[in-house]
C-alpha cells in the first residue's frame, strides 16, 4: 500500500501550517494590543514575544504557499508557469516580510525607549545593503499577492465549491482589515484562516499517470 502526500509526515505537516500561521497571527495581534495599552508599541517583553510569535506565523506561511502550489491540478503549460511564477512571487515576498520581523526583533531588544526604537529602525532599514530600499519597503507585498493570486488560481482551476470561491475574497478581506488598522489584525488572521482552513483537507494535486500502450493480442 502507498502512502499519498495528504497522508505523509510533510503533508500533515502542511496541514498543520494552514491552521497554525493564522493562529499565531492571531496570538500576534492580542499581543500587540496589550503592548499598546500605554499608547506605544515596543520596546518590551510584549513587543518581543508579539514579533516571535509574527515571525513564526511567516515561517509556517512558507509551507502554505508551497502547499497551495502542490493543490493546484496538473495541467497545461500555462497553467503550471502561472502557478509557479505566483509561488515565487509569494516566496520572495515572504522573505522580505520575514526579514521585517527579524530586525523589528534586533531593534526592540537593543532599544530602551520607543525613541531609540525608531532611531534603530532607521539604521536597519536597508540591512542588508544588497538590493534597492525600495524592494524592502514593498517587498512584502508580494507575499500578499502572491498568495492571492494562488487562491484565485485554485478557485478557478480547482475543485468548485463555495468555500474555494470564497477563498480569495477572505484573504483579501482580511487583509484589507489589516491595513485598515493595525489593532484589527486578530481579526484580519481569523479571516485568513477561514480562506485557508478547507484546504487543509484538500490532498495535493498529483499528474494524471500516463496511459499505458495498449499490448498486442494474440490470436
Amino acid at each position: 500500500m502507498t502512502t499519498s502526500s495528504h497522508d505523509s509526515p510533510s503533508g500533515t505537516f502542511t496541514r498543520i501550517a494552514f491552521h497554525l500561521a493564522p493562529a499565531l497571527m492571531f496570538a500576534y495581534g492580542l499581543v500587540r494590543l496589550i503592548d499598546g495599552r500605554d499608547g506605544h508599541h515596543g520596546p518590551g517583553t510584549a513587543w518581543t514575544v508579539g514579533h516571535l510569535l509574527f515571525l513564526g506565523a511567516l515561517v509556517l506561511y512558507g509551507p502554505v504557499v508551497l502547499g497551495l502550489r502542490r493543490r493546484v491540478p496538473a495541467g497545461g503549460t500555462a497553467r503550471r508557469l502561472t502557478a509557479n511564477i505566483v509561488t515565487g512571487v509569494a516566496l520572495i515576498g515572504l522573505a522580505a516580510f520575514i526579514r521585517v520581523a527579524i530586525i523589528d526583533i534586533v531593534v526592540g531588544l537593543q532599544a530602551a525607549d520607543p525613541a531609540e526604537k525608531s532611531r534603530l529602525g532607521g539604521q536597519y532599514a536597508d540591512v542588508p545593503a544588497v538590493l534597492p530600499q525600495v524592494f524592502y519597503e514593498i517587498g512584502p507585498m508580494f507575499f500578499m499577492l502572491g498568495l492571492i493570486a494562488l487562491l484565485v488560481q485554485l478557485a478557478v482551476v480547482g475543485p468548485r465549491s463555495l468555500a474555494g470561491s470564497l477563498s480569495p475574497v477572505l484573504v483579501v478581506l482580511g487583509f484589507v482589515t489589516i491595513f485598515v488598522n493595525l489593532d484589527l489584525l486578530s481579526a484580519g488572521a481569523t479571516l485568513i484562516w477561514l480562506a485557508l482552513a478547507h484546504l487543509a483537507r484538500t490532498p495535493a494535486s498529483v499528474a494524471a499517470p500516463r496511459p499505458t500502450p495498449a499490448q498486442p493480442t494474440t490470436a
